[in-house]
């Protein structure tokens, strides 16, 4: 006897219906490669150069227009330096890994995007502790920063790609 009060094939279609929402899912995190990964990166470099040489105005001047629907300019240069209170501002940044993906904003629209990770030394920690990612995406007339964020190693052993 079948204890679901649906039939069977209510099982079968669930089944199938999962199995095709996770291949768009995967589908739509490989989007972001139509994104020039050579654009994207002197984009990201440029980003990471401005707040290396302390010039955090600059770098919020290379981010996409979205961003201050939010927030005044001076408030996102607030936040990007209140960041460096966890992990200190680079002083250099080493390019170690790059993906693509996608970004869901708060209004619930997705854009491709491809995501830059950067070892650095800081003025907090030598290089190996603390890593920064800069997010890149396609805005229209080109390509801007979405997101920026440290990361420290808390615990365990950095990826392959980070060492």
């Amino acid at each position: 006897m079948n204890n679901f009060p649906i039939g069977s094939s209510f099982w079968a279609r669930r089944n199938l219906l999962a199995v095709i929402v996770s291949a768009l899912a995967l589908s739509g995190c490989k989007s972001g490669s139509s994104i020039d990964r050579e654009a994207a990166r002197k984009l990201s470099d440029s980003f990471m150069a401005c707040l290396v040489a302390d010039r955090v105005n600059d770098a919020v001047g290379e981010m996409e227009p979205e961003i201050f629907k939010w927030a005044t300019r001076e408030q996102v240069e607030l936040q990007i330096r209140r960041l460096f209170d966890y992990c200190g501002r680079p002083l250099d940044s080493e390019l170690k890994h790059d993906e693509n993906g996608i970004k869901v904003y708060v209004s619930g629209h997705k854009n491709r995007m491809r995501k830059f990770y950067y070892a650095a030394r800081t003025t907090q920690y030598p290089k190996g502790v603390c890593f920064f990612s800069v997010e890149v995406v396609p805005i229209q007339n080109g390509l801007g920063v979405t997101t920026f964020g440290p990361l420290k190693l808390q615990s365990g052993e950095l990826p392959e790609w980070a060492r």
